[in-house]
């Protein structure tokens, strides 16, 4: 009896002719986003990241503190139509909805990661946009509810604003866009770094330089667009005079008579001063890529002028930001522009010949109001223009979307190091 088999193996059945010998490549699960998975994702992250005792005291504290504030802007204002408590709260809102969303958001992916508890969902019939979208969602309703508490203090606030309906709505579904893109960033984040620390730090780091790296960029860059403006200023050189051309001309400006004064003897020199006058109107579309400018721009335009015939409320916080704005986008004027030259020499000529050198130039009270009035008002209802601000909201909303579907898109074709699957 032999233990060894000695038959030869069965040859393999070749190969097809024309076979490519090529594995198929693996393309994933699909990413589209089904109206079902997206809900279902949603309520699954809704009720495993319900708030602890602590985090429901966090938010407490956080919706007393929106409504007392505005309940004290809103006491301490005048009796008679006032936009402020109205701005005071949509602020807070606003304020309150980009540190808690990103929050929420920056640790949703690497922490399900870590636990594990992500690679069960991916292997399940939910697509990655179903995955991304439920994810964003769900932290987005948290700071949709913080609006929702408000909304008591709103209506009150809105009834003595001066604003309209359609006006209230705009604002609000700006600053719930905000929102939803500082989600999105947190999102995106989390599923780029390991580690939730990291992940939370650096979507507040991108927020706060929408909020402030914008402003600190529009002052930087000013220099780079300005232009150089020559003041050229002429007057008597005091160095060059004698002591009793010196006592001559003190006299002559202490008591105001110029006729005895020489003039002609006296040496003048000239001298050129310049300054840079920047190109605001080239760099404004900085600063209205700033969230807070977007919802400024998307705010009614108040005239300081025609408000009370208008119906409204006089200018507030975002008629402010508006005007500033507006100011910052038309730019310098062609006088300022041109500069400035101041003769001294020539006005003691004309004073010691009995002229007035100024009179060309004296306005009246009424002409400098009337001035005054005019550039303010210009500023104030020039055209609005939030459209940069929506299109970089909207560019990061869905760059970031698209990098979140990317990488919970299975199978992995790179794991960062440490990352925990399953």
């Amino acid at each position: 009896m032999t233990l060894i088999d000695d038959k030869p193996a069965p040859a393999e059945a070749p190969e097809p002719a024309g076979a490519s010998s090529a594995r198929p490549s693996i393309k994933g699960n699909p990413w589209l986003p089904t109206p079902r998975g997206v809900w279902l994702v949603t309520g699954i992250e809704l009720r495993r990241r319900r708030p602890t005792v602590k985090g429901w005291v966090f938010y407490g504290l956080l919706v007393a503190a929106i409504l007392g504030l505005g309940i004290l802007v809103a006491a301490v204002s005048p009796e008679e139509k006032t936009s402020t408590p109205l701005e005071m709260v949509l602020v807070l809102v606003l304020g309150a909805g980009m540190l808690i969303a990103p929050s929420l958001a920056a640790t949703s992916i690497n922490g399900d990661s870590s636990e594990g508890v992500l690679a069960p969902l991916q292997m399940t019939r939910l697509t990655a946009g179903d995955l991304a979208l439920g994810k964003l969602l769900s932290s987005w309703f948290i700071a949709f509810a913080v609006l929702l508490t408000t909304t008591p203090l709103l209506v009150y606030a809105f009834s003595r604003s001066g604003w309209h309906w359609d006006e209230l709505l705009t604002v609000l579904g700006a600053i719930l866009l905000v929102v939803l893109t500082s989600t999105a960033i947190g999102l995106a984040w989390s599923a780029i770094a390991a580690r939730a620390v990291a992940s939370v730090s650096l979507a507040h780091l991108t927020t706060g330089f929408l909020l402030l790296g914008t402003l600190l960029t529009f002052v930087f860059v000013q220099p780079l667009v300005s232009e150089d403006v020559a003041n050229t200023y002429a007057y008597p050189d005091y160095e060059q005079m004698t002591p009793e051309q010196q006592q001559a001309l003190d006299h002559a400006y202490e008591t105001g008579d110029f006729s005895e004064l020489d003039v002609a003897s006296l040496a003048c020199i000239e001298e050129t001063s310049t300054y840079g006058v920047p190109h605001t109107e080239r760099i404004a579309w900085i600063v209205l890529a700033n969230p807070v400018v977007m919802i400024g721009e998307v705010s009614p335009i108040v005239s300081p002028l025609t408000y009370e015939e208008d119906g409204r409320a006089a200018p507030g916080m975002f008629a402010a930001m508006h005007s500033s704005v507006s100011g910052w986008r038309i730019g310098p004027d062609e006088e300022q522009l041109t500069g400035d030259s101041y003769d001294e020499c020539a006005n003691l000529e004309a004073l010691a010949a009995g002229q007035d050198p100024y009179a060309d130039e004296q306005y009246s009270d009424e002409e400098w109001q009337a001035q005054w009035e005019a550039e303010q008002e210009r500023s104030a209802t020039y055209d609005r223009a939030p459209w940069i601000g929506l299109g970089v909201e909207a560019a990061l909303l869905l760059g970031s979307v698209w990098i979140v579907v990317a990488r919970l898109r299975v199978p992995y074709k790179k794991l960062r190091a440490g990352s925990r699957v399953a």
